[in-house]
């Protein structure tokens, strides 16, 4: 059995990038011998953090352990990181020792410039990244993506989309409410999500009218405090509820006392114009209905569990919401024969298997 690491730099940063790691893992562990390696930062001084922002100087990071741990592999996995002098050389040291290795690099968002690097104080980390990533070329097999592109920095691209190990996921339940909606929301939430949209729109739906709107925003991340700002300037407390990371039984409750998911909002901000991300999946296997402000890479215009909303700064209107919720009620009996509908249309779209073969089919050669 030919022997694969899966090596990433950051760690399971959040709840959503270590699902994904697990999924990814036991996929290649129904084919290969996987052993999953983290690449851990190295503590720094001040004076040395100052200095490694000098753009030929590199991210402080255990490299030699990691080739210590090496054993023979047939393949490598990787979850891309910022490109710099010991990150190449890494690569490079790599394939003096194994040069049959095959390097897989997966690029999880592409272009990725505006999503990485518009904070201010990620310029020399994007100085970097822009000197030594076409180095990448002399030493990476093939690059992973989840857009169309059949060749990224020199390198060529093995065209994929986001998946899910479909079977893991616990149907949704609940029934459909009386004359009430409910939004729920589950993000690391970052600027793309754009859910200040779904806010303005809460404010400017009357609540006096045939359906009471609810939405639940479940997560933290940096614009989490943005939202509740909104929130609390709108005077929509009775409206939108807060929670912090959820999983598990309790994530599950939550989505059986919610209608409709939310998908992002946000992705004109990055220079985006499709969706790829892996909770659309979960939304899917979930069997839950959706709402986004950018079209899903893997669904039809004409999907008929999913509604569109323009790709810009426009607040969503929940009275268009309420109309795509009250056919979808008109058309399914019930919340159960829905979320059948949904998940068995998802299963050949985005499951892990489906997904992750244009991979295995280049390891194999």
């Amino acid at each position: 059995m030919k022997k694969g690491y899966y090596i990433h730099f950051q760690g399971r940063e959040s709840i959503g990038v270590s699902k994904k790691i697990d999924m990814q893992i036991k996929e290649f562990s129904k084919h290969y011998n996987m052993s999953e390696l983290e690449i851990k930062a190295v503590d720094r001084t001040l004076l040395q953090r100052i200095f490694g922002l000098f753009p030929t100087a590199s991210i402080a990071r255990d490299y030699d352990e990691a080739l210590k741990k090496l054993e023979n592999p047939d393949f490598i996995y990787v979850r891309r990181a910022v490109a710099d002098r010991a990150y190449v050389s890494f690569w490079k040291k790599v394939k003096e020792k194994y040069p049959a290795c095959k390097i897989i690099i997966e690029i999880f968002t592409y272009p990725y410039d505006k999503d990485d690097f518009a904070k201010w104080n990620a310029w020399p980390f994007y100085i970097k990244e822009l000197l030594y990533r076409g180095r990448l070329k002399k030493y990476i097999d093939r690059f992973v993506t989840y857009t169309s592109d059949k060749e990224i920095f020199g390198v060529p691209a093995l065209c994929t989309f986001n998946g899910i190990q479909v079977e893991d996921v616990e149907l949704v339940g609940g029934a459909y409410q009386e004359k009430e909606m409910t939004l729920i929301g589950v993000a690391y939430m970052q600027r793309h999500h754009g859910y200040e949209r779904i806010i303005e729109g809460m404010r400017e739906y009357d609540q006096s009218g045939t359906y009471r709107v609810k939405l639940r925003l479940v997560g933290d991340g940096p614009e989490k405090a943005g939202y509740q700002e909104l929130v609390e300037k709108y005077h929509l407390q009775d409206y939108v509820v807060f929670y912090s990371n959820k999983s598990g039984k309790e994530l599950d409750k939550l989505y059986d006392q919610s209608d409709i998911a939310l998908g992002s909002f946000g992705m004109y901000k990055l220079g985006l114009y499709t969706l790829g991300a892996l909770k659309t999946r979960e939304y899917l296997a979930k069997g839950i209905p959706f709402i986004t402000g950018c079209p899903v890479d893997v669904l039809e215009e004409t999907y008929p569990y999913v509604k569109n909303f323009p790709n810009n700064a426009q607040s969503v209107n929940i009275r268009e919401v309420i109309t795509f919720y009250e056919g979808l009620k008109k058309e399914n009996e019930n919340k159960q024969k829905l979320a059948w509908k949904i998940r068995e249309s998802a299963v050949s779209r985005v499951s892990m298997k489906s997904v992750m073969q244009p991979i295995i089919d280049f390891i194999e050669g």
